[in-house]
């Protein structure tokens, strides 16, 4: 017994020894995206995408984030930290990039944040609608790793004061049958 757990010993000793840690624990950023729950048609607001570098010469960052169809998207290098080397809006999508100095990169444990506004329609429909994304990178002399943008990924339109078009129908039609029945019971003398 005692030669068996001295053996595990010495075979995780050479593990630790041989291997670089980084290797054994999966080397991921973790990227996470955070949302409001709710929103309104014709409002502006905030996304967030958080995530930290996993080992040191993380370099060649490029984080795409995707809205819904027709919403806008507005970017700018200094909203993010450390400071956007790249940075596009195109209609619903962000693309922001970190290069980090050549063959150097960004330091284990440096944290990064992403933010971009976004726009809804004012005639966006009632509803849940969801985001998707990405952030791509190199870590030292490996090739690219992918992750996608865990979190928050849904927001829901709705009406003014949270409730929407189809509840206000709903009431006003429930009203209307309430009176109709009263006006029949009236009527017939029940």
């Amino acid at each position: 017994m005692r030669l068996l757990v001295l053996s595990v010993i010495v075979v995780a000793l050479m593990v630790v020894a041989v291997v670089p840690i980084g290797i054994l624990l999966a080397q991921e950023a973790n990227p996470g995206r955070a949302l409001p729950d709710t929103v309104q048609g014709g409002e502006t607001f905030e996304v967030t995408v958080n995530f930290t570098a996993p080992a040191d010469k993380f370099n060649a960052i490029g984080l795409t984030d995707l809205c819904p169809d027709g919403w806008n998207v507005t970017v700018d290098a200094g909203w993010c930290t450390p400071n956007a080397d790249v940075f596009t809006a195109t209609g619903n999508k962000a693309e922001i990039g970190w290069y980090g100095e050549p063959n150097v990169g960004f330091d284990n444990g440096t944290s990064f944040t992403a933010l971009y506004k976004v726009t809804v329609p004012d005639d966006a429909e009632l509803g849940i609608y969801i985001f998707s994304g990405s952030v791509e990178y190199y870590v030292g002399e490996e090739g690219p790793s992918s992750e996608n943008i865990t979190g928050g990924s849904q927001v829901e339109v709705v009406g003014a004061g949270g409730i929407g078009v189809w509840w206000i129908i709903t009431i006003v039609v429930v009203v209307a049958i309430i009176v109709v029945a009263v006006l029949v019971v009236r009527r017939r003398g029940i």
